[in-house]
């Protein structure tokens, strides 16, 4: 069984991958060259020659077996090279003979020096006698010698037929990149990407594959998913659900059911996760939300409790499975829906200790801590929830960071290293920066940014050998130029720090890390009139930047009695808010504030611009202080009630945000703030009559917004989700009905413009 199932996996040249690493002793040009086998001469006789090229021809031919023979006659005789007992192991492999080849193979690939060719197709017996973790050792050791060779296939094709996609793209893309016609490891490295969430490197790779291939059309259908397109995922499977191969039926029916629950089509989700037999973990956790969303709960429960209930019990493995996960959370939530917030408390607790880092495990089991009557942990666990929840107040800023999330996930991972070193986990974020360098060699901002990283810990001659790494993939590039500067700088070698800053000047004269860092060296060495005129140049592209302006006011003030006029710290932090320069703002309206601490709008600026840096604590604390100032300011109270919801405090956050609409006319986004907020609050009421009154409240602030906007398709999701828990179904299938509507034109608008949109649905999942 093994073995036929390998003969079919290397269907791409395998008799060429043969010839390109065997023909090593022979006259023609070799790749690679075997050690020799003891006792042996390391040169062939020419007989010897003669007798592989021979042998080698009848395998051209497809004639295996007499290959095999001449090979092991070769074998036999004395003094025989050790490119016959390579042919010979590599012949083998190809017939599927997996233990006759291990047998011949595994003495040379086990020696220190041992040749390339015969450690890729070791790797190819062991992995056909299912020696994994023995395949995956000899294919590496291939790929120490030679990174491009077939074993970075092999390797890649094996990881992906385990369940690994993730680990399987860091060896496929950059075989599909030199083999762009391999089109099976096209597909596998595909199927990597989505995995890794890189839908544009999926959608290059299966650029040009056919396009009705149903496993082409099921990765598709996926990177339509990825790119919050769920009704492009839906139309590329609907019509092949009706008869799907076999081979593909379980894939294109759970993709399919994804994409109809993202979309609010209960129905159609369980109308393929029915026909799927065996139901395993995964499907599980699909098929109960489907019957959730269709308000089956019972039926939910049941689907889930095989797997759940054994769980808090069982023994806790060493890397428990994401599913493993989901999966208690799922069934947690569902006893909670179902009123029994007691039972679900442990499988919460689970899931929580499952995933620490997840806000909604927190969520969910506070909520049912408070309905069990447990108030105390309750809050300690909501406070939990609070600090792991993401920004989601500003709509437009969360839709520009999920688009630029999709198209530039290397974007993205950084983004997620810099957060991670911002916590203090360092070395963490380094090896995720690696890992990316790896997956996108041609981009040099994982290599800066580790540079980056390294300098501010005062590791400063690894954060060289890190700049290094990023000139060497861009060597042009004004900012690795400009990051080499600054570590050189650090390590007080100026002249070569001024050497880099020059280049990167000489490359982009607009680049303003570079100025400003080059001024300020040139001030350390007394060159105050050099400095002062990057300084004014500096200022002519950043006309706010206070740094250089104070910089400058002092460095003119050494020349001259008249030390010019002094910042207008408002003016200029108001200018960059405007001009979207966060930083620059923060640290102006800081200074703004010290010297005007009562001045209401003057807070609220700052906590804008400090929110937009990332510090919503202390974005709250000078909302909460323009608050106090200002009782009757709707902006402020507007801003606090947004920072409330990102923290999750629903109700404090639907007070503020009731403030603010009493006080000024509220606009869609406000009122669609507001009814998320009653909504939450109604998940963490503590009794029925209490969330009925809260969800009445969010449906209002709904309707509010869809009469404003009726065009607004999250407004019209939200008021369908409300009505939906208030039981009044017809309504609600009303209003879901508008939102797919409106959704669809959504989508049909942003590709026929060319942009997929990749703002998920409300609450999609």
């Amino acid at each position: 069984m093994v073995r036929e199932r390998l003969r079919g996996r290397h269907s791409v040249a395998p008799l060429a991958a043969v010839l390109a690493v065997l023909v090593v002793q022979a006259p023609t040009s070799a790749r690679w060259t075997p050690a020799p086998h003891p006792q042996q001469p390391r040169d062939a006789p020419q007989e010897s020659t003669a007798a592989i090229a021979e042998a080698l021809a009848l395998a051209e031919a497809g004639d295996l077996a007499g290959a095999i023979g001449l090979a092991e006659a070769l074998c036999a005789e004395d003094n025989a090279p050790d490119v016959a007992f390579g042919l010979l192991g590599s012949l083998h492999v190809e017939a599927a003979n997996f233990e006759r080849a291990m047998e011949i193979l595994r003495p040379l690939a086990e020696r220190d020096d041992a040749d390339p060719g015969v450690l890729y197709n070791a790797g190819r017996a062991a992995e056909g006698l299912a020696l994994l973790q023995d395949a995956a050792t000899f294919y590496g050791r291939s790929l120490e010698t030679q990174p491009l060779s077939p074993a970075l296939r092999a390797l890649g094709m094996m990881l992906g037929r385990s369940g690994r996609p993730e680990d399987a793209y860091v060896f496929l893309q950059p075989w599909t990149a030199a083999n762009p016609d391999d089109h099976e490891a096209r597909r596998a490295a595909a199927a990597g990407a989505i995995a890794l969430e890189r839908a544009p490197e999926a959608e290059a790779l299966l650029e040009g594959l056919p396009a009705d291939e149903p496993g082409v059309k099921v990765l598709r259908a996926q990177v339509h998913m990825q790119r919050a397109d769920p009704w492009g995922a839906i139309n590329e499977l609907r019509l092949l659900a009706a008869e799907p191969p076999p081979a593909f039926q379980g894939a294109i029916r759970r993709t399919l059911a994804k994409a109809y629950l993202v979309v609010g089509e209960a129905e159609g989700a369980l109308e393929q996760m029915e026909l799927i037999e065996d139901t395993g973990p995964e499907d599980a956790v699909v098929l109960a939300s489907a019957y959730f969303q269709a308000g089956r709960l019972d039926e939910a429960l049941d689907t889930l409790a095989p797997f759940a209930e054994p769980l808090p019990n069982s023994p806790r493995p060493d890397n428990p499975p994401p599913v493993a996960r989901d999966i208690v959370l799922e069934y947690g939530r569902y006893l909670h829906s179902a009123g029994e917030a007691a039972r679900a408390v442990p499988f919460l607790r689970l899931a929580t200790e499952l995933d620490a880092n997840s806000p909604d495990a927190f969520q969910a089991l506070g909520q049912a801590l408070a309905a069990r009557g447990d108030r105390e942990e309750a809050r300690e666990v909501l406070e939990r929830f609070q600090d792991l929840s993401r920004r989601a107040a500003d709509d437009v800023a969360s839709v520009n960071e999920k688009r630029r999330d999709i198209a530039d996930p290397t974007g993205r991972e950084l983004r997620a290293a810099l957060d991670l070193a911002a916590a203090g986990e360092l070395d963490r974020a380094l090896e995720n920066l690696a890992r990316e360098s790896q997956l996108s060699p041609n981009d040099p901002r994982p290599a800066y940014a580790a540079s980056s990283l390294l300098l501010d810990a005062g590791r400063y001659e690894e954060a060289l050998v890190a700049a290094d790494r990023a000139l060497t993939v861009a060597p042009e590039r004004a900012d690795g130029l400009y990051q080499r500067g600054a570590v050189l700088m650090s390590l007080a070698r100026l002249a070569d720090a001024e050497q880099m800053f020059r280049q990167a000047l000489d490359t982009q004269a607009t680049h303003t890390a570079a100025l400003s860092d080059y001024a300020v060296l040139l001030m350390s060495e007394g060159r105050n009139d050099e400095a002062i005129g990057l300084l004014e140049r500096l200022l002519e592209l950043r006309p706010d930047d206070p740094m250089a302006r104070d910089h400058l006011s002092r460095l003119r003030g050494e020349r001259t009695p008249a030390s010019g006029e002094p910042v207008n710290w408002v003016e200029t932090g108001r200018q960059a808010l405007q001009n979207q320069d966060f930083q620059t703002a923060e640290e102006s309206l800081r200074r703004a504030v010290q010297a005007d601490s009562e001045n209401a709008a003057l807070r609220l600026d700052l906590a804008s611009a400090l929110w937009e840096n990332n510090k919503p604590a202390e974005a709250e604390q000078h909302a909460r202080e323009a608050v106090t100032l200002e009782p009757a300011a709707a902006a402020a109270h507007r801003l606090l009630g947004g920072l409330l919801l990102w923290r999750g405090e629903y109700l404090r956050a639907a007070e503020s945000l009731e403030r603010a609409a009493d006080l000024a006319e509220p606009g869609p986004a406000l009122l669609l703030d507001l009814g998320r907020a009653w909504e939450g609050a109604g998940n963490e009421a503590p009794e029925p009559a209490d969330e009925k009154s809260r969800l009445a409240r969010a449906e209002e602030a709904y309707r509010r917004a869809v009469n404003l906007a009726p065009e607004h398709s999250e407004a019209a999701y939200g008021l369908g989700q409300v009505l939906r828990r208030l039981g009044r179904d017809e309504e609600a299938r009303a209003q879901m009905e508008r939102y797919r509507e409106l959704y669809a034109e959504e989508q049909r608008v942003a590709r026929e413009g060319g942009n997929a949109a990749t703002d998920e649905p409300p609450n999609g999942g």
